[in-house]
This record gives C-alpha cells, sequence and structure tokens, in this order.
C-alpha cells in the first residue's frame, strides 16, 4: 500500500509539474486561428488528405488524391504518418483541422515535460531531479524553434516519445515484465511512423544508454528484452518503414536531395551566440542554433561533478555520468564540418541533410544529466535550480510567433499544393510538374469517346465509355505502382504519359465500363502481413500478462 501510495503521489506530482511548466510555453497556441511557420500550415493540409484518403477506405493511406493539384501522389508512402492518423482520430472527436493540429503540438509539450520528469525521478530516485530535468527539457531553445519557427509536427510528437522509450527501457532494464516490453514496443512503433530523421538519430542513443545501464547495473541478461523489443517495434511499423526504404527508388528523393548538408554544419560560435529568427537555415533571419545558457551551464556542470565529486559518487552512478557525457560529446561533435565523413559513410545517417537537427538529442541527453546535478548537496544543488532558472529566462521570451493568422478552414481543406519542399516526392517519371488544377479529370486524347458516370477517389476511379473509333483516353492522375486498370472484367496494361506521368490506356470501339483501382504491391502487403503479425504478438503478450496478474491477485 505505501508502495501504491507512493507511486500515486509521484504521478500527481508530475502532473501537476507539467502542466505549471508547459502553460507558459504553448499559451500561444490558445489565440483564435494559427500563425505561419515552416511546415505547421502544411500539416493542416496533409491532415485534411489524411482524413480524406482514409475516408476513401485506403487504409493503410499511401496515394494521396487530391494533393498535387488533384494529380495525386504517393505522399503517405513517405511522409511519416503517426501524427496524422491521431489528428484524424481528435478530428472524429468533433475539432476542426486546424485545432487538430494546434492540439497535437500543445499536447506534446506536458507529454514530454511529464514523462522526463518520471524519466528523471526514477534514474535518479529522487524526485527534485525529475523537476530540474523537466524545465530544462522544455525550455531549450531550439524546442521553441520546433513549435513556432519550424513547426514539424513529427518532431514535436518526437519530443514526447523519447522519454517515453527511455522511461520504459531502463524499467525493463531493472525488470522484465510484459507490461513494459509491449509499451517499449508501441513506442518504438510510434517514433518509426513518427519522425523519420528522429528515429534514426534517436534510436542508436538509445541502445546505447540500454547497453551502458545492462552493463552497469549487471543486469545483461535484460538487454535481451530491449532488443526484442526494437525487433517488435520495427514489426509493428512494418507497413510503413519497409516500402517507404525500398521504394524510395521511384521518387525524385533518390536522385535529388532536398539540401546540401555541408550547408548546414554549425560553427561553434553559432551554439553560444546565434540571434533569433523565423526564416529558413542559411537565409535572411534564419532560426537560431543556440544550445541554451542553460544547458550549457549543465554540461559544465556535470563535467565538474565528475571531476570535483568522483569518489564521493557510488561506482554506477559515475559510470552511467560517463557514458550520458561520453554519448553528447559523440552527437555534439556531429554538429561540425569536421565530422562531414562520419555523415557520408554511415548508413541512414547519410541520408539526413540536416546536421543542426541533432540539437534534438543534445537537449535529451542535457536534461538528463541535469537531474544527476540536483542530487548533489551544496553548492552543485544550488547550481541546478540556477540552471532551471537561466534556461526558463533566456528560452521563454522565444515562445511566440512571429504573427497570428485566421485564414479559415477552407483555405486549408481546399489547398492543392504537393506540402513538400522540393517536390521531393514526385514519380520519377513526372518530367512536367502540374501547376493548375486538369479541366477534366478523364479526357479523351486521340480518337471520339465520349466519357459518362465518372466517379473518382483517391484509391479508385470508375466511368463509362462510348467509343465511336479506336480511342486513346487518358486519366489526369499521375501513375503509381499498385494503379491496375480494368475494362469490364479483362485487366488491361496501363501507360505511362512521358512528360506529365499521368495513365494513359486505348479502347476499342464499343461500349464499356472502366475500373481503376490502386492496391497494395506485393511488398507492401508483406510489410503489411509483418505489422498485423506482430500486433498479434503484442496483443498475445499483453493479454498473458494481464490473465497472470489477475491469478496473484
Amino acid at each position: 500500500m505505501k508502495i501504491i501510495n507512493k507511486n500515486l503521489r509521484l504521478l500527481l506530482i508530475g502532473i501537476f509539474v507539467s502542466f505549471v511548466l508547459s502553460l507558459p510555453a504553448i499559451f500561444p497556441f490558445f489565440h483564435k486561428g494559427y500563425f505561419p511557420t515552416h511546415d505547421g500550415e502544411w500539416a493542416v493540409v496533409r491532415l485534411s488528405d489524411m482524413f480524406r484518403t482514409l475516408r476513401d477506405g485506403q487504409i493503410p493511406a499511401r496515394f494521396s488524391g487530391a494533393l498535387n493539384f488533384g494529380y495525386g501522389y504517393p505522399l503517405f508512402n513517405f511522409v511519416y504518418p503517426f501524427p496524422y492518423y491521431l489528428g484524424v482520430i481528435v478530428h472524429s472527436l468533433r475539432i476542426n483541422f486546424v485545432d487538430a493540429i494546434k492540439f497535437l503540438f500543445v499536447v506534446s509539450v506536458p507529454i514530454s515535460s511529464f514523462f522526463m520528469f518520471l524519466l528523471g525521478s526514477k534514474l535518479w530516485k529522487n524526485t527534485i531531479s525529475g523537476i530540474i530535468a523537466s524545465v530544462i527539457y522544455v525550455y531549450f531553445p531550439y524546442r521553441m524553434v520546433d513549435l513556432y519557427v519550424r513547426g514539424s509536427i513529427g518532431e514535436s510528437l518526437s519530443f514526447a516519445l523519447f522519454p517515453i522509450i527511455l522511461y520504459f527501457g531502463f524499467l525493463l532494464i531493472e525488470k522484465k515484465h510484459a507490461v513494459y516490453f509491449c509499451i517499449l514496443s508501441l513506442s518504438i512503433a510510434l517514433i518509426i511512423g513518427t519522425h523519420n530523421i528522429m528515429t534514426v538519430l534517436f534510436l542508436p542513443l538509445f541502445i546505447f544508454l540500454m547497453t551502458a545501464k545492462a552493463v552497469i547495473d549487471k543486469r545483461n541478461e535484460n538487454i535481451q528484452e530491449i532488443i526484442a523489443s526494437i525487433f517488435l517495434g520495427f514489426g509493428l511499423a512494418s507497413f510503413f518503414w519497409i516500402p517507404a526504404i525500398f521504394e524510395k527508388y521511384n521518387v525524385l528523393l533518390s536522385v535529388i536531395p532536398i539540401a546540401q548538408r555541408n550547408m548546414n554544419f554549425i560553427n561553434f560560435s553559432q551554439l553560444l551566440f546565434s540571434p533569433w529568427g523565423y526564416g529558413i537555415p542559411g537565409g535572411q533571419n534564419a532560426f537560431t542554433y543556440q544550445l541554451g545558457w542553460g544547458q550549457i551551464i549543465v554540461i559544465l556542470g556535470g563535467v565538474l561533478v565528475m571531476i570535483r565529486r568522483k569518489k564521493s559518487i557510488e561506482k554506477s552512478i559515475f559510470r552511467f555520468l560517463c557514458a550520458l557525457l561520453l554519448i553528447y560529446l559523440i552527437y555534439f561533435l556531429l554538429l561540425f564540418k569536421q565530422s562531414a565523413f562520419v555523415w557520408a559513410v554511415v548508413p541512414f545517417l547519410k541520408e539526413i541533410n540536416y546536421p543542426w537537427i541533432v540539437l534534438s538529442q543534445l537537449s535529451l541527453l542535457a536534461s538528463i544529466i541535469a537531474g544527476f546535478i540536483a542530487t548533489q548537496k551544496g553548492a552543485f544543488f544550488y547550481l541546478s535550480l540556477f540552471m532551471i532558472f537561466v534556461a526558463f529566462v533566456t528560452v521563454f521570451p522565444y515562445a511566440k510567433p512571429l504573427e497570428y493568422v485566421n485564414r479559415g478552414e477552407d483555405f486549408y481543406i481546399t489547398n492543392e499544393a504537393t506540402t513538400t519542399s522540393s517536390q521531393e516526392l514526385m514519380p520519377l517519371w513526372v518530367r512536367k510538374m502540374p501547376n493548375k488544377r486538369f479541366e477534366k479529370k478523364v479526357e479523351v486524347i486521340s480518337g471520339s469517346s465520349e466519357i459518362t458516370n465518372l466517379f473518382y477517389k483517391s484509391n479508385a476511379i470508375n466511368f463509362d465509355y462510348n467509343a465511336r473509333t479506336a480511342s486513346v483516353i487518358r486519366v489526369n492522375t499521375i501513375y503509381y505502382p499498385g494503379w491496375k486498370l480494368f475494362l469490364g472484367q479483362n485487366r488491361k496494361n496501363i501507360t505511362i504519359n512521358k512528360e506529365r506521368g499521368v495513365m494513359e490506356f486505348e479502347v476499342k470501339p464499343g461500349l464499356n465500363h472502366v475500373r481503376m483501382i490502386f492496391s497494395e504491391t506485393p511488398l507492401r502487403s508483406v510489410a503489411n502481413y509483418i505489422s498485423m503479425f506482430s500486433g498479434l504478438i503484442l496483443l498475445g503478450s499483453f493479454i498473458t500478462n494481464l490473465k497472470i496478474i489477475r491469478k496473484k491477485i
């Protein structure tokens, strides 16, 4: 009973602390309308299209039918889908698309604060450590950049998932438990589907810290549970990452980088003094690359504690602190041009063109280290209080947008742009990009035919034709593997227009019904089955654990 009361008290403290800490950082989101960011308004457009795609019965969502001026393209086959699936759930509660996206940004902050509180409290066995870690995690410059400048919904939700994954990972290292295993596996699947780049950067850090903790605490046997949870997480997310990786050769992203990596490394001075701006990297009024003075004090304080109090710190804690500082140093060095060779050769890392995004991992590590400093007595404890004061005072003024706009819901629902910066997800066979909506979805480009009874959505196009002569019919939808054509009951080949990349086919004189459907390729089907099988394993493990708990009760 004492343990239950203690855990309940910790949860209540965490909820209160997270709410109080987060409110100043998210208050501008409660303003009517929205505000311009690099990606935030595109997220609203994508959410509205995800809703339409799922409503069409395309599950999982892959091919956007309405965007790209109605010509469509395989947006959700490559763009992280989880934020938009979650957004559709929020929208189903009668919340409009703009407010649904704002809601996701808003909740990402207290959730990240709450689980960093739990992580810091658990790891360092100190409630104050949890509070200190939580403040540092919320109030670092890049977090405000993400909320009010970049507006990346995937990154913002990733910040919430990082401490969740670490928290349940450490719990699993400490004690094998099916609930921990299930939550960890699901969380890993969610991070994979939430942001591609964040996953690539975070998973090595996660594996390193789990291994270090297991070795230091002499719980090597439990590392097997971590490995199994990672595999299961990847299995759950297979429906997304397998097609995204193995079909990348179909789109421009495989041949044209969306940015030059050499232009996005950071100078050391920018980490200390970098002006706040709302522009893109390298442009006028570019956003800041500051580490934040609160975090700088954390790292210096961590090193100082390690040097000054080595003998008085418990060996296992000292070793884990060394592991944290070591991995921090490794990630820190990735910010600079001297690490270009690493980015160029390491698998998956070489797909990332923005080294400055490593700031996200540095903030995570600094927050954990801050929690350790709070465990020290005397001057170092007061230093931890000074750290959070500096972090809040220096970062809070940036928790605001450049301006507010109220474009109305229709602006986003009717927006038909590609929502990508460089058309990077356009299939390679599209040489002339659409710049306006077609006049007719289906048109006869040669011969004499009449089109009637046309109906189309993201994954299906149906119509009848009456061909008086042999004709060529064009369907103004970009071809992507998975589209199939049926004339009556017979499947026919699709011809891809060499310039526009749309679908065409020949018909003979007569009447017939045309049915075009977008379906899964064998690769995508296998990926879907892996996800479903992994889901059954997860569900079975959870149900089995519930039965064991009931028997004990």
